[in-house]
């Protein structure tokens, strides 16, 4: 399945400050992945420089986001 809008990349951090990446929609409006948040997990040892220099690498070089459902 492709979203109806395009996604990006962010850096977002729990609680404990430890940086994870998520796919949003570029608009800012309401995902059209039936309101899903896409994250990926980073190893403990990513700083968040680190976490921000990924989303940057990702968004610059990332067409999509999509997913397959059986």
């Amino acid at each position: 399945m492709t979203p109806e809008q395009q996604h990006r990349c962010t850096v977002q951090t729990r609680a404990d400050g430890s940086p994870y990446l998520a796919f949003e929609p570029t608009t800012g409006l309401v995902s059209s992945y039936s309101n899903s948040l896409f994250t990926l997990d980073l190893r403990p040892d990513v700083s968040l420089t680190d976490a921000e220099t990924l989303a940057s690498e990702i968004n610059r070089r990332l067409w999509g986001v999509s997913t397959t459902v059986f």
